[in-house]
């Protein structure tokens, strides 16, 4: 079973439960199964392989590539892949409810699946004799300046006022087995405003040679736009105006 090691870079995390709550109080209760994400929404993806040395290469084509909400039953080529000729790297991913008895009806959350065309391994046998046993990822947001134009964030719908982050989780699969999994929600601010992105360039993971699968979960506590006759009571209270400003 391979190692994963999260960075021990940690962002701080930010407590605003106490806030959140109290605009619930006066907008629009978070409802699971209302719609969080824009109809058609793309999201930008690239996967990096590296190097405790701090090297890495792009392991999907030259550049981030884009897969379609929707997509996780039938994914698409984010680019080819870098360890195996001929073989692609396929994403999908969807806004998803959890319908688990004693689950249902707390969060939203999106997932996203990412493997390879034909099964191989995102780091190779080759690759990782080289050294190359770090993998990490970026989602929605970019590092390098010449990717910032194709930065595409997941999109949320005009009547989101706000996303409260709450745990971000990934599991590694070789083809249908479960290697491994790791909660890492702490690096993007549990209990803050999420933007949409996942793009820390400290979050590295140890993988070994078999994996050729990933699932990623992000959950999140959406609060919808009050009716409009809530919004004179939110002016009134300040709490609008207060919540918008954060963005």
């Amino acid at each position: 079973m391979p190692r994963l090691m999260a960075s021990p870079h940690k962002a701080a995390v930010v407590g605003v439960a106490g806030f959140a709550l109290s605009v619930t109080a006066f907008g629009a209760a978070a409802d699971p199964l209302e719609p969080v994400i824009v109809p058609n929404d793309n999201v930008s993806f690239l996967m990096f392989m590296a190097k405790d040395s701090g090297e890495e290469q792009i392991l999907n084509g030259t550049g981030p590539g884009v897969s379609q909400v929707g997509s996780l039953g039938s994914p698409t080529s984010v680019g080819a892949s870098l360890n195996s000729p001929g073989a692609d790297i396929l994403v999908g991913w969807d806004e998803i409810f959890d319908t688990r008895p004693g689950d249902a009806g707390m969060f939203s959350r999106i997932r996203l699946s990412a493997e390879t065309s034909d099964g191989s391994a995102f780091i190779s046998p080759q690759a990782a004799s080289e050294d190359y046993r770090l993998m990490r990822w970026e989602i929605g947001a970019h590092t390098d300046p010449s990717h910032s134009p194709l930065a595409d964030a997941f999109g949320f719908r005009a009547t989101v006022l706000d996303i409260v982050f709450v745990e971000a989780t990934v599991v590694f699969f070789h083809d249908d087995v479960q290697l491994n999994s790791l909660a890492y929600g702490f690096t993007l601010g549990i209990g803050s405003t999420w933007d949409g992105t996942d793009a820390i360039p400290a979050n590295l993971f140890t993988v070994g040679s078999d994996v050729n699968r990933i699932e990623i979960t992000y959950d999140y506590d959406p609060t919808f736009v009050p009716a409009p006759a809530s919004v004179a009571l939110l002016m009134g209270a300040g709490l609008l105006g207060a919540r918008r400003r954060r963005r």
